[in-house]
């Protein structure tokens, strides 16, 4: 029974997908007995947190209740008030916990608050479920980087373009629909200056659903990409320009660095509080993050192509650490590989 509820807890949070960053995903559950008397998730950042939310539903019926949450209850006051204020208000008997929060701010503090005003409270409950669905958020607050999405369409012998300084479109347009909604899934979106250059790319969601747009994140070390670029002028989206060079761009905002690495870019990123990057560059900067241990997760387009010899790899060297395989799909005519590291 209380597997079924933690179970509709993490259902819950999931409402909140691609809303609440660079907050968590988190749903809450209260129960008397077998009944269920209040539910809820924290559905947008700045907005009431998933027990605030379940709270209100309960009313009065969560005096005495049990509560299943699939985050530690936060015990500090920010754009919103402190959850473990509004349980122990409550008077709940008892808090499950799937998982505690990694946050500095929380880390076991909001637990050992509820235990202090006399609420059992029970830690471990689907515990790698928890995890896993805030995988971002955990790797985004224990590393102070981005959780690094790395897209790659490739040719059936692994080849990523025909030849240098050429633009090859290797995948369908099923692909290229999956790829917009990916890119409204994040945060923000990273190229560097060859694929500005090569293919000139708006790098916005135009054929999902949703309307939200990715902030677009430009590594050019040296200033090479024209003023003119679509990403500078379009005014689409919000662009940011990374650079060791100092430039002057209408409504684009340039973060001068004078060690413009990916690590320093990184951290910047998570500085700015941006917690999921979707990287769609080319060979170069993809085959970086990959060397440099950048990459969380990996998402291949398979075509059924083949290029040959003369066309560019996905990669240059062997990787260290396996990939696992998550999740292999058909896409049109092509094949959409998800992996994320061991």
């Amino acid at each position: 029974m209380e597997q079924r509820f933690m179970q509709f807890a993490l259902q819950l949070a999931q409402t909140g997908k691609n809303q609440t960053s660079p907050n968590p995903l988190v749903g809450c559950v209260i129960t008397k007995g077998e009944d269920i008397v209040g539910f809820g998730a924290h559905l947008k950042a700045g907005d009431a947190h998933a027990e605030v939310n379940a709270l209100k539903i309960a009313g009065d019926k969560a005096e005495g209740a049990n509560v299943y949450v699939t985050l530690e209850p936060c015990n500090h006051t920010g754009q919103t008030g402190a959850c473990v204020d509004a349980l122990i208000a409550a008077n709940v008997a008892h808090v499950f916990i799937a998982t505690l929060d990694p946050n500095p701010l929380v880390a076991g503090k909001g637990a050992r608050r509820l235990e202090q005003a006399g609420i059992a409270v029970h830690v471990g409950l689907l515990e790698t479920e928890a995890k896993a669905l805030n995988a971002p958020f955990f790797h985004f607050i224990s590393q102070h980087q981005p959780y690094v999405t790395l897209k790659q369409a490739i040719s059936l012998d692994g080849k990523i373009t025909a030849s240098k300084g050429e633009q090859t479109f290797i995948t369908g347009q099923k692909v290229k629909e999956d790829v917009h909604l990916a890119r409204a899934h994040h945060d923000a979106i990273l190229v560097g200056t060859n694929t500005v250059c090569i293919d000139d790319p708006s790098l916005t969601n135009r054929l999902s659903t949703t309307k939200k747009q990715p902030i677009r994140v430009i590594i050019d070390r040296f200033g090479k990409i024209p003023a003119s670029a679509t990403v500078f002028t379009d005014h689409a989206a919000p662009t940011w320009l990374f650079t060791s060079e100092p430039r002057e761009l209408a409504r684009v905002r340039v973060f001068v660095l004078d060690n413009c690495t990916l690590g320093n870019v990184l951290r910047r990123l998570a500085d700015e509080g941006i917690m999921t990057l979707y990287v769609e560059a080319g060979c170069g900067i993809a085959d970086a993050f990959l060397q440099q241990g950048f990459v969380q997760k990996m998402i291949t387009y398979v075509a059924p192509k083949l290029l040959g010899s003369d066309a560019l790899p996905m990669i240059t060297k062997a990787l260290p650490r396996p990939f696992k395989f998550d999740e292999v799909v058909r896409i049109g005519e092509d094949i959409k590989i998800t992996m994320t590291l061991k």
